[in-house]
């Protein structure tokens, strides 16, 4: 029997998810090559600082995160940043609420911008930011493999270093380090067995009906 998933689970300290949406009807989310770059700028202004991101794929409608939500430590830490004059107790805060906030944050400032841009109106995302949570390592490799081939199962590219919007070239790239990475590679134990695990394009039973 097919797992069910619950796709809106609260967000926890310490806990994976799968992070992802799609525009509303038939919009774009990316119209042109700026407009990625604006949106991954916008990213590490309020997500990264909450985060670590194991994995991305921006495509033209819809997006893909796997990430880590930070330590309670890390996460008191940035709302003290956010807000240095709060005399709320830390202890008492609601950090599901708090990290939907900074996505929420997040995609009304990229929307804002692209309305902007194209003179349109209204919403560009579709419903709440879609979030199954990673709960075994099978799954969280699984889904790493997912987000990187997104670009080949759309059809945009036929190999997985051709597609500039996600985050498979910065694990081939010398130049580029970081905890994701790292802990990414410590996993599969060297860089070729990583980029031999996805090459495995057999399509997986708990991502029907995803994008």
């Amino acid at each position: 029997m097919k797992k069910r998933i619950n796709y809106k689970p609260d967000f926890l300290p310490n806990q994976y998810y799968h992070c992802y949406n799609h525009a509303v009807g038939d919009e774009q989310l990316f119209r042109e090559k700026e407009n990625y770059s604006y949106f991954l700028d916008l990213y590490k202004k309020y997500i990264a600082p909450i985060s670590v991101t194991y994995a991305y794929c921006l495509m033209p409608n819809h997006y893909h995160f796997l990430i880590r939500i930070a330590s309670v430590e890390r996460l008191k830490r940035r709302y003290l940043e956010l807000k240095p004059k709060s005399e709320i107790d830390l202890e008492t805060i609601n950090w599901h609420k708090f990290v939907t906030r900074q996505f929420g944050n997040f995609f009304n400032a990229y929307a804002k911008a692209i309305n902007k841009r194209f003179n349109r109106r209204g919403a560009l995302f579709e419903d709440d930011i879609k979030r199954p949570q990673i709960d075994t390592e099978a799954y969280f490799l699984r889904t790493l493999r997912y987000i990187h081939q997104n670009p080949i199962h759309h059809g945009f590219v036929t190999s997985l270093e051709d597609w500039d919007f996600t985050s498979y070239s910065a694990y081939l790239s010398t130049l580029k380090t970081g905890l994701y990475k790292t802990e990414v590679l410590n996993r599969f134990g060297n860089l070729q067995t990583f980029c031999e695990f996805h090459q495995d394009f057999r399509i997986l039973l708990e991502f029907d009906g995803m994008d």
